[in-house]
């Protein structure tokens, strides 16, 4: 195992670099720290003046505790590819490989990768005679080219370019109001997988992102999504169609966001009850990072209104719905 030399300084710069660009996220040093487990046996080293000899292995180990952290992987650590792939066929893969056919196809694996790396002419060639070992084997391609996607992503010892342009501010989570430009998606995929990660940070989010959150969910749940400007709304968040519905329609149900620590009161409940009414919504829904009051739950049995509740541990089951750890992280490998 080869070790590199240098100050602490540097580490701290590569691993928010490392981490940061196999993310997504543009990350400063202070998040890069924030997010490395308290009990990490390289926080006391990394936050020194000193300089610093760690193991090749040990730095990318690190790297995977903090792509982890970040919600880009489903497991911390930085697996060998020959486990990548492992993983993939699970416990199959003794049923096709002996370990040392296992071992020979993860040898040349490794070489492709580095090839391909390094734009090299050969790894076509290299990619072919990869094919070639296991073609009669069902299924085997596909598991050992997404372990080769993973690995070519997340492990350091592979350079990655990603144009800073198409990185975002893991802060932006928490302080901006600013949505995915894009009119197909209402929140950022990157965030999903943070959130998946991290779940006792849903309740810090912008109350923003928290509406866009709420919106994805619900168009990949299969409704038409209209998504309020966010300020002077007239207090409807969201309303939603179900898909296909005639232009014009009154909406099937009307939304109401509520990103806050105390509970949903009662006042909530009856304001969404009357834009229901006004609106001709068939139903009502309160998302929150809460729970609805005793009394607004008290009301809304009481008088019969046709509202909902999600409450924190809903809106959570959403988000590891939707988590993809892996998505998107290199596409077309062997073009």
């Amino acid at each position: 195992m080869g070790h590199i030399i240098m100050p602490a300084f540097a580490f701290r710069s590569a691993l928010s670099e490392d981490s940061g660009v196999r993310s997504g996220f543009a990350l400063s040093e202070a998040d890069m720290l924030g997010h490395l487990p308290a009990d990490h046996h390289l926080r006391e080293c990394l936050i020194t003046d000193e300089v610093l000899r760690l193991g090749s292995e040990d730095y990318a180990e690190a790297v995977g505790d903090l792509l982890f952290a970040l919600g880009a992987t489903a497991e911390p650590g930085m697996p060998t590819l020959g486990m990548r792939m492992m993983a993939l066929l699970q416990r199959d893969w003794r049923s096709l490989f002996r370990l040392d056919e296992m071992m020979t196809v993860e040898a040349v694996a490794s070489h492709y990768l580095r090839l391909r790396n390094q734009n090299d002419s050969e790894q076509a060639a290299i990619f072919a005679e990869l094919k070639a070992m296991v073609d009669d084997k069902p299924g085997v391609l596909e598991a050992l080219v997404e372990a080769m996607t993973q690995h070519l992503a997340f492990n350091p010892h592979f350079t990655r370019d990603v144009a800073k342009a198409d990185m975002v501010a893991l802060s932006a989570l928490f302080a901006s109001e600013q949505l995915p430009a894009d009119g197909a998606q209402y929140f950022d995929q990157r965030f999903i997988n943070y959130l998946g990660s991290q779940p006792e940070k849903l309740g810090d989010i912008h109350w923003r992102q928290f509406e866009g959150l709420t919106a994805e969910w619900f168009q990949r749940s299969g409704y038409d999504v209209e998504l309020g400007p966010g300020r002077n709304d007239g207090s409807v968040d969201l309303r939603l169609w179900h898909r296909g519905a005639q232009p014009g329609a009154p909406p099937a149900v009307i939304v109401q966001c509520k990103r806050q620590k105390q509970k949903v009161e009662r006042v909530v409940v009856k304001a969404l009850y009357a834009d229901m009414l006004e609106e001709r919504a068939t139903a009502g829904l309160v998302v929150t990072t809460s729970e609805i009051s005793p009394g607004a739950a008290k009301d809304v049995s009481a008088r019969a209104y046709p509202i909902t509740t999600a409450n924190r541990k809903q809106v959570q089951d959403w988000i590891q719905a939707m988590r993809k750890p892996h998505a998107g992280i290199v596409s077309d490998l062997t073009g």
